[in-house]
């Protein structure tokens, strides 16, 4: 009886072993319990090696509720109107600054409104825009509400905000922006004030353009259907031939294929399973990158939230990824979040194509801490200090690996982005009403970098990209390239060679909405060796402004995966 059922449990590990190692997950919590109840112990196909690491250096100098790249070592970051330890010479509390990553320096940058919860992308001839808020703070800051803030990003340290208050038709709070296919920008969504849980009363269901496309703001019925867990709705740019204007858009649970020029729905989506997926049940999205390879296929991958307005409940542990090729039969395929529950998480698409995913807590929603009587309750807790990686080119089962570990929580109001070294910053959590300077919910002020895999390897020399477009100069102004055409390329690299190239938008990030981001790949042809460990190339533009909006990308070359020391800043037309 002993050996039969010593071969039996043999047998049932041999099975389970072999399931794993065909990727084929077992997905009902009840059967992992009856396994666990009989000795096994379970292991998904989640990887434990942790390639990455995090660098602590340097601060803010504000909470980073807000950023957006805006030149090589230059990143914006915006906050709302808070005691921050730096002042303005007039003594007004810094909202905006300047934040050069090379030496931890601070340009300050005077704004006239409330940007709490506000949203923002570049406009195809590259300026910055940021726009909505909150309301106004005694004397010193206006309603931001309605606000456009325009910002030229320049390297010689002349650049400012310039502000029209009222500059927006309706009220938004907690909106959405994203750069359209025509380098406007299409503005949607939010809430009239600032809430806890969007209402029917406050809700903002309309859009918008700027410049203007229409005399007033114009209702979009798919954001009354959502409430209401609809706000900083989830927006993306679909790829397709000139002529399409199509966005994906997502909220709660739902999302639609949108022709944004006919104002008409294309085709509404499956519902994607498991919980609602934005604020205060935030979860995060991206369009995975498109590929030349593959015909530049859409999909789109929506990864955490939570199931109930609960701050006492776990956070999402699924992602769902849908490939949009063909609206009839798109449809939701599910996969475990890596096997972590994360809600607020960010998700920063690498130079190499895989997608990190950071931030977070794993137990809780979205918000500041809440009074009940004397005592402020947080609304999430449990930081999730895990980072991991998510590879869209493996099976399902196997695209998630844990990577590095943070030291600092990352709660409310954190961000993250891709930098042109390669690496990514990582800054934010600020889950309290105002600056608080101890505890585990603190203001966060400390910077982190998170360095992939690919900058710490040491089998492939990364390379120095030293021309791109006959330009030598690279990084002191924008380089003008066109869609669909060569692109002349010279990378210094040594060791041996397979290259390949992408363009990248990095995007403006808060609130886990990475507003705008893109990966678009480009093929890479007529390498030839002029000199030693000195090539020439022609990258090949995407096709058409679909693929990526006009405007400020930069331009990835990699060496078996591995990117240049540095991107190159171009403006696409």
């Amino acid at each position: 009886m002993k050996f039969s059922f010593t071969v039996l449990v043999f047998s049932l590990l041999v099975a389970i072993i072999t399931l794993l190692e065909n990727h084929v997950v077992i997905a009902f919590p009840t059967n992992t319990e009856i396994l666990k109840g009989l000795g096994f112990v379970i292991h998904n196909t989640v990887s434990e090696k942790a390639v990455g690491a995090f660098e602590i250096k340097g601060t803010s100098g504000i909470a980073a509720m807000h950023v957006a790249v805006t030149e090589l070592n230059k990143i914006v970051i915006i906050d709302k109107v808070q005691s921050n330890p730096l002042k303005l010479p007039d003594g007004r509390r810094v909202v905006s600054l300047e934040y050069d990553i090379t030496d931890d320096s601070k340009r300050l940058l005077p704004l006239n409104t409330n940007t709490f919860c506000s949203a923002g992308s570049f406009m195809g001839d590259g300026t910055l825009v940021n726009l909505g808020g909150a309301e106004k703070k005694g004397s010193s800051y206006a309603a931001g509400y309605q606000g456009l803030r325009f910002f030229n990003p320049c390297t010689d340290k002349t650049c400012e905000w310039r502000e029209d208050p009222k500059g927006l038709d309706a009220q938004r709070w907690y909106p959405t922006v994203i750069t359209l296919n025509d380098g406007s920008l299409f503005i949607v969504g939010g809430s009239n004030q600032s809430t806890r849980v969007n209402t029917k009363i406050i809700n903002m269901p309309t859009f918008e353009f700027f410049p203007k496309k229409a005399k007033q703001a114009t209702t979009l019925q798919f954001l009354i259907d959502t409430l209401p867990y609809n706000l900083y709705p989830i927006v993306h740019l679909m790829p397709g031939p000139v002529g399409q204007n199509y966005l994906f858009i997502f909220a709660n649970r739902d999302s639609i294929i949108w022709d944004w020029k006919a104002n008409k729905v294309v085709k509404k989506l499956p519902t994607i399973p498991g919980s609602p997926r934005s604020y205060p049940l935030t979860g995060t999205s991206v369009m995975l990158p498109l590929l030349p390879d593959d015909n530049y296929k859409p999909q789109v991958l929506i990864c955490g939230g939570n199931s109930k307005d609960d701050v006492t409940n776990p956070a999402e542990n699924s992602c769902g990824r849908i490939d949009l090729s063909n609206f009839d039969t798109a449809k939701w395929e599910m996969d475990d979040f890596g096997g972590i529950g994360r809600v607020m998480p960010d998700a920063v698409i690498l130079a190499d194509g895989k997608t990190l995913f950071l931030n977070g807590a794993g137990t809780g929603i979205a918000g500041y801490s809440r009074k009940k009587g004397d005592v402020l309750i947080p609304q999430a807790k449990d930081a999730i200090l895990t980072s991991v990686i998510y590879d869209f080119r493996k099976p399902l089962g196997s695209r998630f690996s844990k990577n590095a570990k943070s030291t600092i929580p990352r709660y409310y109001h954190s961000v993250a982005t891709l930098i042109p070294d390669g690496r990514v910053f990582v800054s934010g959590s600020s889950p309290q009403e105002n600056v608080v300077d101890t505890g585990e919910f603190k203001t966060e002020f400390r910077i982190e970098y998170f360095s992939p895999d690919y900058v710490l390897q040491t089998k492939h020399p990364r390379g120095t990209i030293i021309s791109v477009a006959g330009v030598t100069n690279v990084n002191v102004n924008p380089i003008p390239v066109k869609y669909n055409t060569n692109v002349a390329v010279i990378v210094e690299v040594t060791g041996s060679t397979v290259f390949s190239a992408a363009l990248i938008h990095h995007g403006f990030v808060t609130h886990s909405v990475h507003m705008s981001q893109r990966y678009v790949g480009c093929l890479v042809k007529n390498v030839k060796l002029i000199a030693n460990g000195v090539f020439t190339m022609d990258v090949v533009m995407p096709p058409n402004h679909n693929m990526i909006a006009p405007g400020l990308s930069w331009l990835y070359v990699n060496n078996h995966g591995i990117p240049a020391k540095t991107a190159v800043h171009v403006m696409v037309s």
